[in-house]
């Protein structure tokens, strides 16, 4: 029997596809034919189903028979590569293929075997034999978007990581010269990571040509600054600053520029943008913005300190402090201090180690200085408190996505809350991007899309370069995709952790405590759209002091908004990430928390309607489950009071109550919204709650309540006909509701 490898079998796709049988190259002319065989070798005499193998060679749409069309296809293979190289096995085709035959599977072994004998002679040398296998880009020849997407992304990324670890292995041996070609190639082929540009600067200077290292980071920065409008990363401005030292002295003078690149096509904020101008003639001088993910912090910040940049010739200073950002931990305060000091034109060496002597110091350079320093995605008044220079000649300005109150307190700071943005100014910022006349050709896509990216304008930002990058495409069909943000925030995925909406909220909530991390999951739950304290602690099963504390965290992340006094509610895209969370809670305890819900506002409505209406109710819920704690109402007017402000609210519980099959709720819910319908003579929303007591009637086989909410929607039907509607015009409907 001859096997793949007694045939010299070789597949490579670490660059061109390439397919050779001992010293003779396969020649396979389809490009199914190629992904096919790409598909199979790199599962490596694992079987792979047909359903796989058919969604990898046809992405545009599957064949009329698709094991038929694969069988073709395996066929042609067979016949290329011979009969006994594939094997059929249920449910599908398995490939005799040894992981050194296939480079991609060589290189993952090696690297793997290079992880577990780190810090030796042995790890280098797994690892260049690793390195040397890459030619190129994975899967070139081949057109497959299966293979292009995870599978090459993977690839890449583990090539990256290799390729890092075996330049520092070389940088700590001392092998600067030998290192400086490769490393160069690797630059090449991954132009815009920053990581290998940091490791160029330092093999350049190691072997004594800082004037090459400086011109290569003056480079990436002009094309970080053109192509993505960022500036280099913390660590590669720190090389940078390392190079720039004069060495035999203790510092050199510089009048530091480091604002990042301005914000191209700065929308809005107008009203913001004054309250910081104003800030600059007052005594604090410390500006702190705040807000939650993607509302534009940074962006503000960064505008307006180009906007008035000349009015600090003492220089603008800038540290991302990376509280929430893509880095695995924040920046801390003596890591912050050095990079400042050095940028100031302190030589390192006489930087000293003690975290006060550091700030003194920093205060020490800045004092007399007109200095703009911008403080960066901060995540606590701890990570900058040792950065606030003593001179009232600077001016601070600092964001975060948490409130920094103690900095309003204790030093007078103005507190500058961002929101979202308006309709007019969330309309503006896709204009600039995608011009008036693709808006206009459909501006109802065109509000749905604002409504989608809840006036955020990371969101809004994304959406409008995905719509950039389909320009013939009509705005309608981004608006499909982007619904599915509804319920998955990764509609809104992008492959930059800085502005992939998971990932950046994400941040915020991996900062929360455990139990405000829980009622903010847990608060997908509640169906919306605004949620008071009281129901917040039913929800979570705790006393009310502890919902309030809860709430607070949840108010200083900006991860809940107090949209009127004591009723909380999260923008759509929040509620979407909630609910992502809430997926991967355990079923049982999702149920519990939904049933809380429902029991709250059932039990406070049944007493409400008791103050209400009291010979109206034939029905007492039962026993609310441990845990809800409805409210307390004394007298008629605080039931008036509570059924007003919950009217919305009420009949979207009940709506969600018969989703989430309770039934025997349902019906009690019902009888007790009954007299506040009555109350209100709003027929309609009555008929329509009896239809949902019918419905869970049914569900039941409850005979008798199933008779009970029939004669009730006869009578409410003759109501209708006599033309006795809801008297609309005394406000008996809530603007952000409706009824059933």
């Amino acid at each position: 029997m001859t096997t793949s490898a007694d045939s010299g079998l070789r597949v490579a796709v670490l660059g061109p596809f390439d397919v050779r049988m001992g010293m003779a190259q396969v020649e396979l002319g389809s490009s199914r034919l190629r992904t096919l065989l790409a598909v199979l070798a790199l599962s490596a005499g694992e079987t792979v189903s047909v359903d796989r193998l058919a969604s990898a060679l046809w992405a545009e749409g599957l064949p009329g028979n698709v094991r038929s069309s694969v069988h073709t296809y395996i066929a042609r293979l067979r016949h290329a590569l011979g009969a006994e190289v594939i094997h059929t096995m249920s449910p599908g085709y398995q490939m005799q293929v040894a992981h050194d035959q296939v480079d991609a599977l060589l290189f993952r072994q090696l690297v793997a075997e290079a992880t577990l004998i780190r810090g030796t002679e042995a790890e280098l040398a797994s690892l260049e034999q690793a390195l040397a296998l890459w030619r190129g880009q994975p899967f070139e020849g081949i057109d497959s978007p299966v293979l292009h997407g995870a599978e090459a992304a993977h690839l890449v990324e583990l090539h990256l990581s290799a390729a890092e670890r075996w330049i520092d292995l070389g940088l700590a041996a001392g092998r600067h010269r030998e290192l400086v070609p490769e490393v160069r190639k690797l630059v090449a082929r991954h132009q815009l990571h920053e990581p290998l540009w940091g490791r160029l600067l330092l093999t350049l200077d190691g072997c004594g040509r800082r004037a090459e290292a400086l011109s290569a980071y003056e480079r990436l920065r002009r094309r970080l600054s053109e192509e993505l409008g960022t500036a280099p990363s913390a660590e590669l401005q720190r090389i940078h600053a390392n190079l720039l030292q004069d060495r035999a002295g203790w510092m050199v003078p510089i009048t530091p520029r480091q604002l990042p690149p301005d914000v191209a096509g700065f929308t809005g904020r107008d009203e913001e943008l004054k309250r910081l101008d104003r800030a600059l003639s007052g005594s604090s001088r410390v500006c702190v913005i705040t807000g939650t993910a993607g509302v534009g912090k940074t962006c503000l910040a960064v505008h307006w300190a180009h906007r008035v940049a000349e009015r600090f010739p003492g220089g603008q200073l800038y540290v991302d402090l990376q509280g929430f950002g893509p880095c695995e931990s924040e920046l801390n305060p003596r890591e912050a201090l050095f990079g400042l000091l050095q940028t100031l034109g302190v030589s390192k060496h006489h930087i000293p180690a003690d975290l006060p002597a550091m700030a003194a110091l920093y205060r020490t350079l800045l004092a007399g200085r007109r200095a703009l320093v911008v403080l960066d995605n901060a995540c606590d008044v701890e990570q900058i408190r040792w950065l606030l220079p003593g001179d009232t000649g600077c001016m601070i300005v600092i964001t975060s996505r948490m409130g920094l109150n103690s900095l309003v307190s204790r030093h007078a700071a103005e507190l500058l809350t961002l929101d979202v943005l308006s309709y007019g100014d969330s309309r503006r910022l896709l204009t600039r991007r995608l011009g008036r006349e693709r808006l206009e050709a459909d501006t109802r896509a065109t509000d749905e899309i604002i409504d989608l990216c809840a006036r955020l304008p990371l969101p809004l930002a994304i959406a409008a370069g995905r719509a950039t990058a389909t320009p013939s495409a009509p705005l309608a069909a981004l608006v499909a995709d982007l619904r599915r943000v509804r319920t998955d925030i990764s509609a809104l995925a992008t492959r930059d952790a800085r502005t992939d909406m998971r990932t950046v909220f994400s941040r915020s909530y991996d900062r929360l405590p455990p139990s405000a991390a829980r009622l903010f999951s847990l608060l997908a739950i509640h169906p919306g759209p605004d949620i008071t304290r009281p129901a917040v602690a039913s929800l979570a099963a705790v006393h009310q002091v502890e919902a309030d504390r809860l709430l607070d965290v949840l108010l200083e992340a900006h991860l809940v908004t107090e949209a009127v006094p004591d009723r909380f509610m999260l923008h759509s895209l929040l509620r979407a990430y909630a609910h992502d969370l809430a997926r991967v809670v355990d079923p049982q305890i999702h149920r519990h928390a939904a049933r809380r819900v429902v029991e709250h506002y059932l039990h406070t409505a049944h007493r409400a309607a008791r103050l209400l209406a009291p010979a109206a109710l034939v029905v007492v819920p039962d026993p609310p489950v441990p845990g809800v704690r409805p409210e307390h109402l004394a007298r008629r007017q605080h039931a008036l009071n509570w059924f007003q402000a919950e009217h919305a609210v009420l009949f979207t519980v009940l709506r969600q109550a018969l989703t989430d099959d309770f039934p025997s709720q349902v019906i009690q819910f019902v009888a007790v919204l009954t007299p506040w319908c009555d109350h209100q003579r709003d027929w309609q929303a009555k008929a329509d709650i009896q239809h949902l007591a019918l419905k869970a009637a049914e569900r039941l086989g409850d005979m008798v309540a199933r008779t009970r909410a029939r004669q009730n929607i006869a009578a409410v039907m003759n109501e209708l006909k006599r033309g006795c509607q809801n008297p609309v015009s005394k406000g008996t409907h809530s603007s952000n509701g409706r009824s059933p």
